[in-house]
């Protein structure tokens, strides 16, 4: 595959960035990539590699839109986290205080009888991935076949209140609190948002972090005028394949029946849903740094800054396993995985670097102590690919 290569400034280490795009441009695993590595407010390396769309050959643009899926995760989260500092909201809530039919939920036990749960939901457990739920693709978990079953991801006529009814509907893996599995949970917090705000949640978010950070080009659909730029989707559209072992084809595939980008009024989900580009998504990283609006001015205090980017994870239910893959060395905070033990990394990082991804390969990093903050995005989904940790690596050469 011929590679289109456009770089943004000369620095001497901008050969490992292009070599590891052209790496996975090689393998087939990947159309085209863009990147944006930042340190001390200034852009380190930002490029683009390979192309738009694998059929038509059109080489890929900077500043496109991105389905980023699983990186509306850790957007959702730092809304609720800026209520809890209001004290309006609170990490020990119950999610059944505003989502009744949670008070029915059941555990499912290995003989698959169900018992009662032994204490409440809270939004604490909602946070960090340890209040029972699941998703379709969880290889190996009990519950999973249900949410397949329910097609509980794959079905954007149903509003995000219809969604955490149907999920109220289905036992839990493991009582609350009891270990770590990587769910539907946000999803619900966004539910919790809708309630308590009495606002639907793209205007929650809006109000909440969008407009305060000047993230003007991410929302839950994409306007008209802005359909050009949007990246098509490569590799698969059903969200039951996104944890596969074997590739998918890198071919350009339909996925507006499951995800529309435009004229959808429902398609509104905590844990996934928003579009994004690099840009936008560098704004939420440097208030990840900095704790700052887009005027300079303190979103949150430093405390609550601090507080949210802990560990919330003991060590029993470590390690955490997303799929076939370890997390090692990675616990969890209130905003996503955090790096706690960088002795059992498999790449090169920092104690304290955190960061997400999305399903269909978009990734950020942000390193508070080295003022470092990376973002990666593609849209290919059906394979997890290492491309976000060679990429971080290669980061760390450049401070």
């Amino acid at each position: 595959m011929k590679l289109y290569c456009y770089y943004f400034n000369k620095d001497y280490f901008m050969d490992s960035f292009s070599d590891i795009a052209q790496k996975y441009l090689d393998k087939g695993l990947i159309a085209g990539l863009e990147w944006d590595i930042r340190s001390r407010n200034k852009s380190l390396s930002e490029g683009v590699a390979g192309f738009k769309d694998i059929e038509s050959k059109t080489p890929l643009d900077r500043d496109q839109i991105y389905r980023i899926y699983s990186m509306t995760k850790p957007i959702l989260s730092f809304a609720l986290i800026r209520l809890i500092e209001r004290n309006q909201l609170h990490l020990h809530s119950l999610a059944q205080e505003f989502i009744p039919s949670l008070r029915h939920l059941k555990v499912i036990l290995p003989d698959g009888s169900l018992e009662r749960l032994k204490r409440p939901i809270t939004i604490a457990d909602l946070l960090t991935h340890t209040a029972g739920f699941s998703y379709n693709f969880n290889i190996g978990c009990q519950v999973a076949p249900f949410y397949k079953e329910l097609n509980i991801l794959n079905d954007p006529d149903k509003s995000l209140e219809e969604m955490v009814d149907q999920i109220s509907t289905l036992p839990l893996a493991f009582q609350p609190g009891d270990a770590w599995r990587y769910s539907v949970a946000t999803d619900i917090l966004g539910r919790i948002l809708e309630v308590h705000r009495k606002q639907r949640l793209r205007d929650v978010l809006k109000d909440l972090v969008f407009d305060p950070l000047g993230m003007n080009e991410t929302d839950f659909s994409i306007k008209k005028d802005q359909a050009s730029r949007l990246m098509p989707m490569h590799g698969t559209n059903d969200v039951n394949e996104l944890i596969s072992l074997k590739p998918k084809s890198l071919e350009v595939v339909d996925i507006e029946k499951v995800h529309p980008s435009q004229g959808n009024d429902v398609m509104e989900r905590g844990g996934s849903g928003l579009f994004s580009t690099i840009k936008d998504y560098q704004l939420f990283c440097e208030f990840l740094i900095n704790g700052q609006d887009k005027n300079g001015s303190p979103m949150i205090s430093k405390t609550m800054h601090n507080f949210m980017l802990e560990n919330r994870i003991p060590k029993k239910l470590l390690p955490l396993k997303l799929g076939p893959r370890l997390l090692d060395g990675y616990g969890w905070n209130l905003i996503g995985r955090l790096m706690i033990d960088s002795g059992k990394a498999m790449s090169l990082t920092n104690n304290g670097e955190f960061g997400w991804a999305g399903a269909a390969k978009t990734f950020f990093w942000v390193d508070r102590k080295e003022n470092l903050s990376g973002v990666i995005m593609t849209q290919y989904a059906g394979c997890d690919i290492n491309i976000s940790d060679e990429f971080r690596a290669a980061s760390y050469s450049l401070i």
